[in-house]
């Protein structure tokens, strides 16, 4: 099952963690109550430790914080910028993660990977 998220960046995204849609529970890889995700941007390669379990009543998954703010700081993201998470299944290892990170150009409006 492939999956895409897309976000306009927060406050608490860009100094916390980015949480994820509950839909992705299904297609992240299961077995622990955090499990590590390969993401790639066509720049380069990355991983995020992703927390599956969480107490209360906020059941998202989302990116570790040590692992997401190294993210956030290598591509300058901040608030109003916009990241987009896509999967799709791969029979050799489970899932592709790809991500991009968007920041919007003034001039002409338009959305530019960064």
């Amino acid at each position: 099952m492939a999956a895409h998220f897309e976000k306009c960046l927060t406050e608490t995204d860009t100094v916390d963690r980015l949480s994820l849609p509950i839909e992705w529970h299904r297609i992240l890889p299961q077995g622990s109550d955090e499990v590590k995700i390969y993401v790639s941007d066509g720049f380069g390669f990355y991983e995020f430790r992703c927390s599956t379990i969480r107490m209360g009543r906020y059941r998202k998954p989302f990116l570790q914080p040590e692992d997401w703010l190294k993210f956030v700081d290598h591509k300058g993201l901040k608030v109003g910028d916009k990241i987009i998470l896509d999967s799709e299944p791969n029979d050799f290892i489970g899932h592709h993660f790809r991500i991009r990170a968007q920041k919007l150009n003034h001039e002409d409006h338009k959305w530019v990977d960064v």
